[in-house]
């Protein structure tokens, strides 16, 4: 009994550790917030974010004083003075300014680090719904080879029919043969792609690789899509990648103010009691001391080297804002592209599909046409209901993409995972 209910534990452990595993049906939001949660990567750079907060107090803080003692030994027990001995108490203090600046640099590197993981939970949510729109298609794949499958079944049995009783050729029943194994093989490919796809999903998961997955909602086309000038305004004011390379600029800026205060000394201010002097006026002392920053050679290299970095960080913000616009560009392009295909689809091309195929169904019954016009219209028929389904997972593919290059997406209308 206590085994039982041990296993029935952990398994409720388990089932609360992974909701998909009771999900009868899974939308690609939820396998986006799912991947989010559960990705290693999200963890680490959860992580390095905390660490480079928390080493911006100590950039902006002082040096630990420094505190010494010394004693002269021969003196201890010496009759009227006793045990001479020197205590001294010492702070560095740096130009003024310098610790600002440090901090500061620290700040903006810890934004940096957030922006990194802002931009890889970007890139796990377009992955995560890019991997459910290929397992949309192929489940929808599925669909449609076991219908034609089951059509196909019935036209061999029309054949075979009319081969019985001498109205048709051998070589319709063998065309139904040859059609037949055709759908076989492309059953092969679609269960190829399946265990594929399953292992891709399950590894954004960080689960086994043959772990059940629950089946696609379905996919629905947005009936807004925002214009391209509206896009781009928001990626160019809120994408992570831009927000991270601004802040590296800013960063090394900031060691540009640091380089540039090392030319000047920091001051260390010290304290003591020296009880080495006989005078007892003479033994409390209080002094200042500089360094002298004389090797302005090495600093004008450091100086140098990081207004470079500026440059640099410069450089890599305007190359990027230009390949995000490009990105941008091409990803509204195929959304549009694939949204207006699905249309043309379900208004025209399938209908048509369908209504070629009965056509041909109809004229071999009645003897005015081949079964190879037959075969040839459930092959188009097949064709199309796959091209369909294809741009169907397209839309919810770029759409992914969409949300990627923008950052994070104006609201539109439309869902990624309701119809089926």
């Amino acid at each position: 009994i206590g085994l039982l209910l041990a296993s029935t534990s952990a398994a409720k452990a388990t089932s609360q550790q992974e909701p998909i595993a009771d999900a009868a049906n899974i939308t690609a939001d939820q396998l986006a917030s799912w991947v989010l949660a559960r990705n290693p990567g999200v963890v680490e750079l959860t992580a390095a974010a905390e660490v480079a907060r928390l080493r911006v107090e100590p950039a902006g803080s002082l040096d630990d004083p420094t505190l010494g003692y010394t004693f002269a030994p021969r003196t201890f027990g010496r009759a009227g003075q006793g045990l001479n001995q020197k205590i001294e108490f010492s702070q560095r203090l740096p130009w003024p300014g310098t610790l600002a600046a440090r901090e500061a640099a620290a700040e903006h590197e810890a934004t940096m680090a957030r922006k990194d993981l802002a931009t890889l939970r970007l890139w796990l949510a377009a992955t995560a719904q890019s991997a459910y729109a290929e397992w949309f298609f192929v489940h929808r794949a599925l669909e449609i080879h076991h219908e034609a499958d089951a059509l196909l079944s019935e036209l061999k049995t029309v054949a075979e029919t009319r081969y019985a009783a001498g109205r048709a050729l051998q070589q319709d029943v063998l065309q139904a043969e040859l059609e037949q194994a055709q759908l076989d093989r492309r059953y092969l490919q679609l269960k190829r792609v399946e265990s594929s796809v399953q292992a891709h999903i399950n590894a954004l998961l960080n689960r086994d690789p043959t772990a059940p997955l629950p089946s696609p909602s379905g996919v629905t086309t947005p009936k807004v899509i925002p214009t391209l000038a509206d896009l781009e305004s928001y990626a160019l004011a809120t994408h992570p990648e831009l927000k991270r390379l601004t802040a590296k600029i800013a960063a090394h800026t900031a060691h540009v103010t640091v380089a540039e205060k090392a030319f000047y000394p920091d001051v260390r201010f010290t304290a003591g009691y020296n009880s080495l002097w006989d005078e007892a006026d003479k033994r409390p002392v209080v002094g200042l001391s500089v360094n002298v920053p004389l090797d302005r050679r090495k600093r004008r290299a450091v100086l140098n080297g990081a207004k470079a970095e500026v440059r640099r960080a410069q450089s890599q913000r305007e190359n990027r804002r230009a390949q995000l616009l490009g990105d941008l560009a091409r990803t509204h392009a195929e959304v549009r592209e694939s949204v207006d295909a699905v249309s043309l689809y379900e208004t025209s091309l399938l209908p048509l599909a369908k209504e070629y195929l009965e056509a041909a169904v109809a004229d071999y019954q009645s003897g005015a046409g081949s079964f190879l016009a037959v075969i040839t219209a459930e092959q188009q028929k097949l064709t199309t209901e796959e091209a369909h389904a294809r741009n169907r997972a397209n839309v919810v593919r770029h759409l992914a993409e969409l949300d990627r290059w923008t950052g994070k997406p104006p609201s539109r209308e439309g869902s990624l995972g309701e119809r089926p």
